[in-house]
């Protein structure tokens, strides 16, 4: 199956407490809908990092990227129906 064809949820997790001093980190990890394997999760640290990681690996733009970034230092949160780019692989894999 060809990465572009992969669709799945991109979810991103605050691993770091609100208490603790920033910056956070955060887990990007990709869970696709049907497939036999499933990509590594990636940690990112700050707000700039993630912030750099949906963009480029992504494509987000403002202005979903910034209320994107906000939301994750908040809550967790999930991004539905993204497909598995050859950008997004190389930051999951680029990490391992």
């Amino acid at each position: 199956m060809r990465m572009d064809h992969i669709e799945g949820s991109l979810r991103i997790h605050r691993l770091s407490r609100e208490t603790e001093p920033e910056p956070w980190t955060y887990e990007i990890s990709f869970a696709p809908y049907a497939a036999s394997r499933i990509p590594p999760a990636c940690d990112v640290v700050g707000d700039d990092q993630l912030e750099r990681a949906l963009r480029y690996g992504l494509g987000l733009r403002e202005p979903h990227l910034d209320s994107s970034v906000q939301k994750a230092r908040h809550d967790n949160m999930v991004i539905h129906h993204v497909y598995l780019t050859d950008e997004l692989k190389t930051l999951l894999d680029d990490v391992i």
